[in-house]
């Protein structure tokens, strides 16, 4: 998922952000990583979540073959809400305030994520991991015009250059995808239409937090969001499909996207702590390129659950551009 502008769900969370996340590392690998410097330490932290959110496209695809749509998001939300849940209990039982009342731009920010998660899903489902995770990059570009023309930010020079160069790159890519289709045209343009939701509800969501820090936690808010998120998706969840599962591999790759956000978010937000926010912002926009660098090795060895990626040397070069424009955007200076 990209960062899009907005800063970390648990950037604010002081208990969950300082160095607490290696409380339960082994001591030699925690002794290693803090003998680092801070800078060292922050890339370290970036290139995890970079990692782990380039790594989740293939992961999605991968078991939308044996779980549907709705199934793995619920699992995905419920594992989170439980994670946060017993987080609360240990650490600070009386942030379960914000489910007493909760606020309305709470409870908007969680719809909202809802339609993120299941436009993102659904157009993994229909096209390919490399056309979503390049084309879901609008959703930086649509928090920075919100923020633009909302909340009244400076557009600078970087970022003028920035779209420029973005709606290039949109261009050469998606040209070079309709050309060399090797799923159905409708399939393809009906994923597209579900990516575009996608971004646009992540814009939502974003400004969203980014207005409730002002008075929860971001720890506070993304439980909340994460209930609301877990009861939409529970009545369309088929629990018979998770029953159902006997290949050990599949309730591995199940349980790692349920703790991926958490992890991600985790490794995100101490990276925030130790770099600068738009340095954070621009690199976090590369985690594509892990998509794409597997999806690639995936085709080569034709396995059967990934449909191939028929790239040209266009193609990639409109979602380096692409890429390049969002960085210019999101860095601002």
């Amino acid at each position: 998922m990209p960062l899009g502008g907005c800063r970390s769900p648990e950037h604010e969370d002081r208990g969950f952000t300082r160095g607490r996340w290696f409380s339960h590392r082994p001591q030699l690998f925690s002794k290693a990583v803090f003998m680092m410097s801070s800078h060292t330490r922050g890339l370290l932290m970036i290139c995890i979540t970079i990692l782990l959110w380039g790594v989740l496209a293939i992961a999605l695809k991968y078991s939308l073959k044996f779980i549907s749509v709705c199934t793995i998001i619920w699992f995905r939300f419920a594992f989170s809400c439980l994670f946060l849940v017993g987080y609360y209990l240990v650490r600070n039982p009386g942030s379960f305030a914000i489910l007493k009342r909760p606020p309305i731009l709470g409870i908007v920010a969680g719809l909202a994520l809802c339609g993120n998660y299941y436009g993102f899903t659904v157009a993994l489902d229909l096209t390919t991991p490399s056309n979503v995770q390049i084309l879901i990059q609008l959703s930086p570009l649509l928090v920075a015009v919100i923020g633009i023309t909302y909340f009244k930010e400076e557009l600078t020079r970087l970022q003028i250059l920035g779209f420029f160069i973005a709606a290039l790159g949109f261009v050469l890519f998606y040209w070079d995808q309709i050309q060399h289709l090797v799923i159905s045209k409708d399939s393809y343009l009906k994923g597209n239409l579900w990516v575009m939701f996608s971004a646009l509800s992540w814009a939502v969501y974003a400004v969203c937090q980014k207005i409730l820090v002002r008075t929860w936690t971001p720890l506070q808010t993304n439980l909340l969001i994460y209930v609301v998120a877990s009861v939409v998706f529970l009545p369309a969840a088929r629990f018979d499909e998770l029953a159902g599962i006997s290949d050990g591999t599949v309730w591995a790759v199940l349980l790692f996207m349920g703790a991926n956000t958490l992890v991600a978010y985790a490794a995100l937000s101490e990276s925030l702590r130790l770099l600068p926010a738009n340095e954070v912002s621009a690199m976090i926009v590369l985690n594509p390129l892990i998509t794409l660098a597997i999806a690639a090795e995936l085709t080569r060895r034709n396995v059967s659950w990934m449909p191939a990626e028929n790239m040209t040397l266009l193609g990639y070069v409109g979602a380096l551009a692409l890429l390049l424009g969002v960085g210019c955007v999101v860095k601002k200076h």
